[in-house]
């Protein structure tokens, strides 16, 4: 389904609705954001937004990335907290953003 390694707006769209499908079972939403939303043509990388539906205390990562592993291919590649950087079978870049972790940065205060 996802060959081609650039990323479009409608492969996001269509991407994510594959994420979708098995996201709430772990306690999660997906929503697109970054350039591949905001800007038009191919982009490097997608950016998706995982946040956690109120009614769960916590999102299962584990499970989550074994069920986009299963429906889609992609494999967790690195763990930054509140980013993890992932890839699809053909190479595809994906950055994904923990809503709810702060990362291992301090923020700054104004």
């Amino acid at each position: 389904m996802f060959r081609n390694t650039n990323w479009t707006l409608e492969r996001a769209v269509a991407f994510c609705r594959t994420l979708e499908s098995v996201s709430p079972q772990f306690g999660a939403h997906v929503a697109l954001t970054g350039g591949t939303l905001y800007r038009d043509g191919e982009r490097k990388d997608v950016d998706i937004l995982v946040y956690r539906i109120r009614q769960f205390d916590e999102i299962d990562w584990d499970g989550l990335f074994r069920a986009w592993f299963t429906v889609a291919g992609v494999t967790l590649e690195n763990d930054y907290g509140w980013r993890k950087k992932a890839k699809l079978r053909d190479g595809s870049d994906i950055d994904f953003f923990d809503a709810e972790d702060s990362g291992d940065f301090e923020p700054v205060m104004p």
